[in-house]
Protein backbone atom coordinates (compact mmCIF):
# COMPACT_ATOMS: atom_id res chain seq x y z
CA UNK A 1 0.00 0.00 0.00
CA UNK A 2 1.57 3.34 -1.01
CA UNK A 3 2.22 6.07 1.52
CA UNK A 4 1.76 9.80 1.21
CA UNK A 5 4.86 11.99 1.69
CA UNK A 6 5.19 14.33 4.63
CA UNK A 7 5.51 18.03 4.12
CA UNK A 8 7.97 18.61 6.95
CA UNK A 9 8.08 18.93 10.68
CA UNK A 10 7.10 21.70 13.01
CA UNK A 11 7.61 21.43 16.72
CA UNK A 12 4.32 22.15 18.51
CA UNK A 13 4.09 24.60 21.32
CA UNK A 14 2.04 23.80 24.36
CA UNK A 15 -0.62 26.27 25.36
CA UNK A 16 0.34 28.04 28.59
CA UNK A 17 -1.97 27.26 31.45
CA UNK A 18 -4.64 29.84 32.07
CA UNK A 19 -4.33 31.95 35.21
CA UNK A 20 -6.90 30.63 37.72
CA UNK A 21 -9.66 33.13 38.35
CA UNK A 22 -9.49 32.25 42.00
CA UNK A 23 -6.06 33.91 42.23
CA UNK A 24 -7.60 37.36 41.93
CA UNK A 25 -10.03 36.75 44.79
CA UNK A 26 -7.53 35.41 47.29
CA UNK A 27 -6.36 38.85 48.55
CA UNK A 28 -9.98 39.74 49.27
CA UNK A 29 -10.24 36.74 51.58
CA UNK A 30 -7.04 37.45 53.53
CA UNK A 31 -5.53 40.53 55.13
CA UNK A 32 -6.42 42.87 52.30
CA UNK A 33 -9.47 44.46 54.03
CA UNK A 34 -7.40 45.00 57.18
CA UNK A 35 -4.72 46.71 55.10
CA UNK A 36 -7.32 48.96 53.46
CA UNK A 37 -8.67 50.01 56.88
CA UNK A 38 -5.16 50.75 58.12
CA UNK A 39 -4.47 52.81 54.98
CA UNK A 40 -7.68 54.78 55.44
CA UNK A 41 -6.79 55.58 59.05
CA UNK A 42 -3.25 56.69 58.17
CA UNK A 43 -4.30 58.80 55.19
CA UNK A 44 -7.25 60.29 57.04
CA UNK A 45 -5.03 61.50 59.87
CA UNK A 46 -2.13 62.60 57.68
CA UNK A 47 -4.34 64.53 55.27
CA UNK A 48 -6.53 65.96 58.00
CA UNK A 49 -9.71 64.61 56.42
CA UNK A 50 -10.82 61.75 58.67
CA UNK A 51 -14.50 62.08 57.74
CA UNK A 52 -13.79 61.46 54.05
CA UNK A 53 -12.14 58.13 54.87
CA UNK A 54 -14.63 57.33 57.62
CA UNK A 55 -17.35 56.99 55.02
CA UNK A 56 -15.21 54.42 53.11
CA UNK A 57 -15.21 51.91 55.97
CA UNK A 58 -18.60 50.32 55.11
CA UNK A 59 -17.28 49.68 51.61
CA UNK A 60 -14.20 48.05 53.12
CA UNK A 61 -16.41 45.69 55.12
CA UNK A 62 -18.08 44.63 51.86
CA UNK A 63 -14.81 43.66 50.10
CA UNK A 64 -15.14 39.90 50.82
CA UNK A 65 -18.24 39.81 48.62
CA UNK A 66 -15.95 40.29 45.61
CA UNK A 67 -14.03 37.08 46.34
CA UNK A 68 -14.86 33.51 47.25
CA UNK A 69 -14.87 34.25 50.96
CA UNK A 70 -16.39 32.45 53.90
CA UNK A 71 -18.03 33.58 57.12
CA UNK A 72 -14.69 34.00 59.00
CA UNK A 73 -13.34 36.34 56.33
CA UNK A 74 -16.56 38.39 56.34
CA UNK A 75 -16.47 38.74 60.12
CA UNK A 76 -12.77 39.63 60.05
CA UNK A 77 -13.34 42.36 57.46
CA UNK A 78 -16.30 43.73 59.43
CA UNK A 79 -14.31 43.74 62.67
CA UNK A 80 -11.40 45.54 61.01
CA UNK A 81 -13.71 48.18 59.54
CA UNK A 82 -15.51 48.61 62.86
CA UNK A 83 -12.16 49.04 64.63
CA UNK A 84 -11.30 51.82 62.20
CA UNK A 85 -14.41 53.82 63.13
CA UNK A 86 -13.13 55.15 66.48
CA UNK A 87 -9.67 55.71 65.02
CA UNK A 88 -11.10 58.01 62.35
CA UNK A 89 -14.07 59.28 64.33
CA UNK A 90 -12.10 60.53 67.33
CA UNK A 91 -13.07 64.12 67.89
CA UNK A 92 -15.86 64.02 65.30
CA UNK A 93 -19.60 64.57 65.96
CA UNK A 94 -21.08 61.52 67.72
CA UNK A 95 -23.95 61.12 65.28
CA UNK A 96 -21.49 60.76 62.37
CA UNK A 97 -19.51 58.14 64.24
CA UNK A 98 -22.69 56.22 65.04
CA UNK A 99 -23.81 56.45 61.41
CA UNK A 100 -20.47 55.06 60.22
CA UNK A 101 -20.68 52.22 62.76
CA UNK A 102 -24.21 51.39 61.63
CA UNK A 103 -23.04 51.43 58.01
CA UNK A 104 -20.22 48.99 58.78
CA UNK A 105 -22.59 46.63 60.63
CA UNK A 106 -25.15 46.79 57.83
CA UNK A 107 -22.48 46.19 55.16
CA UNK A 108 -21.12 43.22 57.14
CA UNK A 109 -24.59 41.69 57.50
CA UNK A 110 -25.44 42.14 53.82
CA UNK A 111 -22.04 40.81 52.77
CA UNK A 112 -22.47 37.75 54.96
CA UNK A 113 -25.85 37.06 53.41
CA UNK A 114 -24.49 37.54 49.88
CA UNK A 115 -21.50 35.30 50.55
CA UNK A 116 -23.74 32.62 52.03
CA UNK A 117 -25.97 32.65 48.96
CA UNK A 118 -22.94 32.64 46.69
CA UNK A 119 -21.45 29.59 48.38
CA UNK A 120 -24.82 27.82 48.32
CA UNK A 121 -25.14 28.45 44.59
CA UNK A 122 -21.56 27.31 44.01
CA UNK A 123 -22.30 24.07 45.84
CA UNK A 124 -25.40 23.50 43.73
CA UNK A 125 -23.46 24.20 40.55
CA UNK A 126 -20.75 21.74 41.60
CA UNK A 127 -23.39 19.09 42.26
CA UNK A 128 -25.04 19.76 38.90
CA UNK A 129 -21.65 19.66 37.20
CA UNK A 130 -20.84 16.26 38.69
CA UNK A 131 -24.28 14.98 37.70
CA UNK A 132 -23.81 16.32 34.16
CA UNK A 133 -20.40 14.65 33.83
CA UNK A 134 -21.77 11.32 35.04
CA UNK A 135 -24.75 11.60 32.70
CA UNK A 136 -22.58 12.54 29.74
CA UNK A 137 -20.23 9.65 30.43
CA UNK A 138 -23.20 7.27 30.55
CA UNK A 139 -24.69 8.63 27.31
CA UNK A 140 -21.45 8.60 25.28
CA UNK A 141 -18.81 6.59 27.16
CA UNK A 142 -15.19 6.79 26.08
CA UNK A 143 -13.36 3.56 25.17
CA UNK A 144 -11.29 1.77 27.82
CA UNK A 145 -7.49 1.86 27.85
CA UNK A 146 -7.19 -1.67 26.44
CA UNK A 147 -9.54 -3.97 24.55
CA UNK A 148 -8.40 -7.42 23.47
CA UNK A 149 -4.75 -6.43 23.42
CA UNK A 150 -5.41 -3.19 21.52
CA UNK A 151 -4.32 -0.20 23.60
CA UNK A 152 -6.34 2.99 23.21
CA UNK A 153 -5.99 6.64 24.21
CA UNK A 154 -8.63 9.24 23.37
CA UNK A 155 -9.04 13.01 23.68
CA UNK A 156 -12.17 15.06 23.06
CA UNK A 157 -12.51 18.82 22.57
CA UNK A 158 -16.12 19.94 22.58
CA UNK A 159 -17.29 22.97 20.64
CA UNK A 160 -19.58 23.83 23.56
CA UNK A 161 -17.63 25.08 26.61
CA UNK A 162 -17.92 22.72 29.57
CA UNK A 163 -19.40 19.87 27.55
CA UNK A 164 -17.82 16.42 27.42
CA UNK A 165 -20.12 15.01 24.74
CA UNK A 166 -21.29 16.19 21.36
CA UNK A 167 -21.51 14.90 17.82
CA UNK A 168 -18.21 12.98 17.84
CA UNK A 169 -18.33 9.33 18.87
CA UNK A 170 -15.86 6.50 19.34
CA UNK A 171 -16.15 2.96 20.60
CA UNK A 172 -14.27 -0.28 21.04
CA UNK A 173 -15.75 -3.77 21.39
CA UNK A 174 -14.10 -7.17 21.71
CA UNK A 175 -16.08 -9.64 19.59
CA UNK A 176 -15.68 -13.14 18.15
CA UNK A 177 -14.58 -11.47 14.90
CA UNK A 178 -11.83 -9.47 16.57
CA UNK A 179 -11.63 -6.06 18.19
CA UNK A 180 -14.08 -3.70 16.51
CA UNK A 181 -13.32 0.04 16.59
CA UNK A 182 -15.38 3.06 15.56
CA UNK A 183 -14.76 6.78 15.33
CA UNK A 184 -17.38 9.01 13.80
CA UNK A 185 -18.88 12.47 13.46
CA UNK A 186 -22.64 12.97 13.54
CA UNK A 187 -23.94 15.89 11.52
CA UNK A 188 -25.94 18.60 13.25
CA UNK A 189 -25.71 20.85 16.28
CA UNK A 190 -27.21 21.13 19.75
CA UNK A 191 -28.82 18.53 22.00
CA UNK A 192 -30.44 16.69 19.09
CA UNK A 193 -27.04 15.62 17.77
CA UNK A 194 -26.10 14.23 21.19
CA UNK A 195 -29.19 12.02 21.20
CA UNK A 196 -28.52 10.88 17.64
CA UNK A 197 -24.86 10.20 18.43
CA UNK A 198 -25.75 8.10 21.48
CA UNK A 199 -28.25 6.01 19.53
CA UNK A 200 -25.82 5.56 16.63
CA UNK A 201 -23.11 4.34 19.00
CA UNK A 202 -25.54 1.96 20.70
CA UNK A 203 -26.61 0.45 17.37
CA UNK A 204 -22.98 0.04 16.31
CA UNK A 205 -22.18 -1.83 19.54
CA UNK A 206 -24.91 -4.35 18.80
CA UNK A 207 -23.92 -4.77 15.15
CA UNK A 208 -20.24 -5.19 16.06
CA UNK A 209 -21.07 -8.47 17.82
CA UNK A 210 -23.35 -9.90 15.13
CA UNK A 211 -22.13 -8.76 11.69
CA UNK A 212 -19.18 -10.74 10.32
CA UNK A 213 -17.86 -7.98 8.01
CA UNK A 214 -17.27 -4.26 8.27
CA UNK A 215 -19.29 -3.76 5.11
CA UNK A 216 -22.24 -5.51 6.76
CA UNK A 217 -21.96 -3.21 9.77
CA UNK A 218 -21.79 -0.16 7.51
CA UNK A 219 -24.86 -1.14 5.51
CA UNK A 220 -26.92 -1.88 8.62
CA UNK A 221 -25.76 1.38 10.20
CA UNK A 222 -26.65 3.24 7.02
CA UNK A 223 -30.24 2.04 7.33
CA UNK A 224 -30.33 2.95 11.02
CA UNK A 225 -28.95 6.44 10.42
CA UNK A 226 -31.72 7.26 7.95
CA UNK A 227 -34.21 6.26 10.65
CA UNK A 228 -32.50 7.87 13.66
CA UNK A 229 -31.57 11.16 12.06
CA UNK A 230 -33.65 13.68 10.23
CA UNK A 231 -33.99 13.34 6.47
CA UNK A 232 -30.77 15.26 5.73
CA UNK A 233 -28.70 13.81 8.60
CA UNK A 234 -25.63 11.65 8.08
CA UNK A 235 -22.64 10.25 9.94
CA UNK A 236 -19.05 10.15 8.75
CA UNK A 237 -17.37 7.11 10.27
CA UNK A 238 -14.22 5.01 10.22
CA UNK A 239 -14.73 1.32 11.01
CA UNK A 240 -11.84 -0.96 11.95
CA UNK A 241 -11.47 -4.63 12.74
CA UNK A 242 -8.28 -5.88 14.43
CA UNK A 243 -7.89 -9.65 14.12
CA UNK A 244 -6.13 -11.95 16.54
CA UNK A 245 -3.17 -12.16 14.14
CA UNK A 246 -2.77 -8.35 14.14
CA UNK A 247 -4.35 -7.92 10.72
CA UNK A 248 -6.35 -4.69 10.48
CA UNK A 249 -9.25 -4.07 8.14
CA UNK A 250 -10.37 -0.48 7.60
CA UNK A 251 -13.53 0.97 6.08
CA UNK A 252 -14.06 4.71 5.65
CA UNK A 253 -17.53 6.19 5.25
CA UNK A 254 -16.68 9.76 4.28
CA UNK A 255 -14.22 10.00 7.19
CA UNK A 256 -10.58 11.13 7.31
CA UNK A 257 -8.21 8.14 6.88
CA UNK A 258 -6.01 6.86 9.70
CA UNK A 259 -2.61 8.36 10.30
CA UNK A 260 0.01 5.57 10.40
CA UNK A 261 3.07 6.23 12.56
CA UNK A 262 6.00 4.02 11.58
CA UNK A 263 9.64 4.51 12.56
CA UNK A 264 9.03 8.03 13.79
CA UNK A 265 7.22 9.19 10.65
CA UNK A 266 3.48 9.84 10.35
CA UNK A 267 1.73 9.41 6.99
CA UNK A 268 -1.92 9.29 5.99
CA UNK A 269 -2.93 5.76 5.04
CA UNK A 270 -3.15 5.59 1.27
CA UNK A 271 -5.11 3.15 -0.88
CA UNK A 272 -8.27 3.54 1.21
CA UNK A 273 -11.16 4.34 -1.09
CA UNK A 274 -13.86 6.10 0.95
CA UNK A 275 -17.53 5.26 0.69
CA UNK A 276 -20.19 7.95 1.20
CA UNK A 277 -21.15 8.83 4.80
CA UNK A 278 -23.60 6.63 6.65
CA UNK A 279 -27.10 7.60 5.62
CA UNK A 280 -25.92 8.28 2.06
CA UNK A 281 -24.48 4.90 1.00
CA UNK A 282 -27.27 4.55 -1.52
CA UNK A 283 -25.49 7.23 -3.59
CA UNK A 284 -22.72 4.68 -4.27
CA UNK A 285 -25.00 1.69 -4.73
CA UNK A 286 -24.20 0.37 -1.24
CA UNK A 287 -20.56 -0.20 -2.24
CA UNK A 288 -18.25 -0.41 0.79
CA UNK A 289 -14.57 -0.80 -0.17
CA UNK A 290 -12.14 -1.83 2.54
CA UNK A 291 -8.37 -1.81 2.96
CA UNK A 292 -6.20 -4.31 4.84
CA UNK A 293 -3.09 -3.46 6.86
CA UNK A 294 -0.66 -5.63 8.80
CA UNK A 295 1.07 -3.32 11.28
CA UNK A 296 4.73 -3.75 12.10
CA UNK A 297 6.25 -3.84 15.56
CA UNK A 298 6.17 -0.35 17.05
CA UNK A 299 3.50 0.96 14.66
CA UNK A 300 0.59 2.95 15.98
CA UNK A 301 -2.27 4.86 14.41
CA UNK A 302 -3.94 8.20 15.08
CA UNK A 303 -7.60 8.56 14.15
CA UNK A 304 -9.36 11.91 14.14
CA UNK A 305 -12.68 13.52 13.27
CA UNK A 306 -13.38 16.44 10.93
CA UNK A 307 -12.89 18.86 13.81
CA UNK A 308 -9.17 18.01 13.61
CA UNK A 309 -8.68 17.24 9.91
CA UNK A 310 -10.57 20.36 8.78
CA UNK A 311 -9.54 22.68 11.61
CA UNK A 312 -8.37 26.09 10.36
CA UNK A 313 -6.83 29.02 12.18
CA UNK A 314 -7.67 32.67 11.57
CA UNK A 315 -5.35 32.71 8.55
CA UNK A 316 -7.25 29.79 7.00
CA UNK A 317 -4.39 27.32 7.49
CA UNK A 318 -5.24 23.68 8.23
CA UNK A 319 -3.96 22.05 11.39
CA UNK A 320 -0.83 20.06 10.30
CA UNK A 321 -1.65 16.86 12.17
CA UNK A 322 0.84 14.60 10.34
CA UNK A 323 3.72 16.99 10.94
CA UNK A 324 2.78 17.43 14.59
CA UNK A 325 2.57 13.67 15.19
CA UNK A 326 5.91 13.11 13.45
CA UNK A 327 7.57 15.67 15.70
CA UNK A 328 5.99 14.09 18.80
CA UNK A 329 6.48 10.43 17.89
CA UNK A 330 9.36 10.03 20.37
CA UNK A 331 7.02 10.74 23.29
CA UNK A 332 4.71 8.37 25.11
CA UNK A 333 1.24 8.13 23.52
CA UNK A 334 -0.43 9.90 26.43
CA UNK A 335 2.02 12.79 26.16
CA UNK A 336 1.47 12.89 22.40
CA UNK A 337 -2.28 13.34 22.81
CA UNK A 338 -1.89 15.87 25.62
CA UNK A 339 0.37 18.02 23.45
CA UNK A 340 -1.83 17.62 20.38
CA UNK A 341 -4.86 18.65 22.41
CA UNK A 342 -3.14 21.84 23.58
CA UNK A 343 -1.73 22.58 20.14
CA UNK A 344 -5.10 22.07 18.48
CA UNK A 345 -6.79 24.38 21.00
CA UNK A 346 -4.19 27.04 20.23
CA UNK A 347 -4.56 26.57 16.49
CA UNK A 348 -8.32 26.91 16.35
CA UNK A 349 -8.52 29.67 18.95
CA UNK A 350 -11.80 30.96 20.35
CA UNK A 351 -13.83 30.61 17.15
CA UNK A 352 -14.68 26.93 17.61
CA UNK A 353 -17.36 25.59 15.30
CA UNK A 354 -16.96 21.83 15.52
CA UNK A 355 -16.18 19.14 18.05
CA UNK A 356 -12.80 17.45 17.73
CA UNK A 357 -11.69 13.96 18.73
CA UNK A 358 -8.35 12.15 18.63
CA UNK A 359 -8.00 8.39 19.08
CA UNK A 360 -4.57 6.76 19.32
CA UNK A 361 -4.43 3.02 18.62
CA UNK A 362 -1.56 0.64 19.39
CA UNK A 363 -2.50 -2.71 17.80
CA UNK A 364 -0.89 -6.03 18.76
CA UNK A 365 1.59 -7.49 16.25
CA UNK A 366 1.88 -11.27 15.97
CA UNK A 367 3.06 -11.92 12.41
CA UNK A 368 5.55 -10.65 9.84
CA UNK A 369 4.56 -7.27 8.41
CA UNK A 370 2.81 -7.06 5.09
CA UNK A 371 0.56 -4.42 3.57
CA UNK A 372 -2.02 -5.11 0.90
CA UNK A 373 -4.08 -2.75 -1.16
CA UNK A 374 -7.77 -2.03 -1.06
CA UNK A 375 -10.52 -4.46 -1.98
CA UNK A 376 -14.18 -3.84 -2.65
CA UNK A 377 -17.04 -5.53 -0.86
CA UNK A 378 -20.78 -5.20 -1.02
CA UNK A 379 -23.10 -6.90 1.40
Amino acid sequence: MPQLPLAGTDTPRRVPAAVPLDRFSRPLRGTFPLGVVALCVVLGRLLGSPLAFLYLLPATAALPALGRAGAPQVLAAGAAALAGVPALGWGQPPHLVLAASAGVLAATALTGRAVSRQRHQATRLDDLGRLARVTQAAVLPRPPESVGGVRLDARYLAATPGATVGGDICGAERTRFGVRLLIGDVSGKGLDVVSAAAETLHIWRELAHHEASLAGIALRLDTAVTRVHRSDGFVTALLLNVGDDGRMEVLSCGHPPPLLVRRGRATWLAGLEPAPPLGLLRLAGDRCPTAVLRPRAGDWLVLCTDGVAECRNRQGEFFPLAERVTALSVLEPEAVLDTLEDDLARHRGASVRDDAMLLLIRPPVREEPDVRGATSRTE
